[in-house]
């Protein structure tokens, strides 16, 4: 696999609450962090970005060592937006809850997924909007970020991942081969009516949703392989 940079908001990985051990709470991505930063660091880097106050980085430090994450790329910036930042450290890939922020990341070209709190459960799952893949802007992570999942599934950490369609669109034959060069398995289908996914969280309740820029609804694609020939 290719080396990856990955960013992920502080707040997905602690709850800035402080426990009995002096340190903060885990949060959602804690256990995936921990599996990543067993990884060796010539396949993935690990940046955290925080907006909070620089006041609390001894704190922060001190709940990393606690929990074992040998994190040392650690930006705060003071209340500034990120955007900057993740470019400047080459960045591909960034989880956060801030909707406004991964707004802004994938308009700059940065593959970015949504943090959802109502995806607090054993298995992460990851949903992609179709259209993700056929956006004008490209995203040079998601050719790496996809084997790095499809690696985590064959080592039997516990990742759904999901793909969002509608009934009547097909998805283009590039797509499919793209998961399946990354032996990435597709677990589900999310069938939305409209192709818009407004909804989705509150109907799959993913733990990361990746969608597109487009706005618009999904349409079948000319001379296109049927989603539903994939084998799951």
């Amino acid at each position: 696999m290719e080396r990856l940079n990955i960013g992920v908001d502080l707040d997905a990985i602690f709850e800035m609450q402080i426990n009995e051990h002096n340190c903060y709470n885990p949060g959602l991505l804690l256990p995936f962090c921990q599996r990543l930063m067993g990884l060796n660091h010539q396949v993935v880097e690990l940046f955290v970005f925080s907006m909070h106050d620089p006041s609390i980085s001894s704190i922060v430090f001190d709940s990393l060592s606690y929990y074992g994450l040998n994190i040392n790329q650690l930006i705060f910036t003071g209340g500034e937006s990120t955007v900057s930042y993740l470019h400047a450290l080459e960045v591909e890939v960034y989880l956060s809850f801030d909707e406004k922020g991964i707004r802004q990341m994938k308009e700059s070209g940065i593959l970015s997924g949504l943090l959802t709190r109502q995806g607090y459960k054993e298995t992460l799952s990851f949903i992609f909007d179709h259209r993700l893949f056929l956006d004008e802007i490209t995203y040079p992570g998601l050719g790496k970020w996809l084997p790095l999942i499809g690696y985590l599934q064959q080592q039997k950490y516990p990742i759904s991942v999901e793909l969002m369609t509608t009934r009547t669109c097909s998805v283009d034959r590039l797509v499919l081969e793209l998961f399946k060069e990354s032996n990435c398995k597709i677990n589900a289908m999310c069938f939305i009516a409209s192709g818009k996914g407004e909804d989705l969280i509150e109907l799959y309740s993913p733990t990361v949703y990746f969608s597109a820029c487009s706005q618009e609804a999904l349409k079948p694609l000319p001379n296109a392989e049927c989603i539903l020939n994939i084998a799951f």
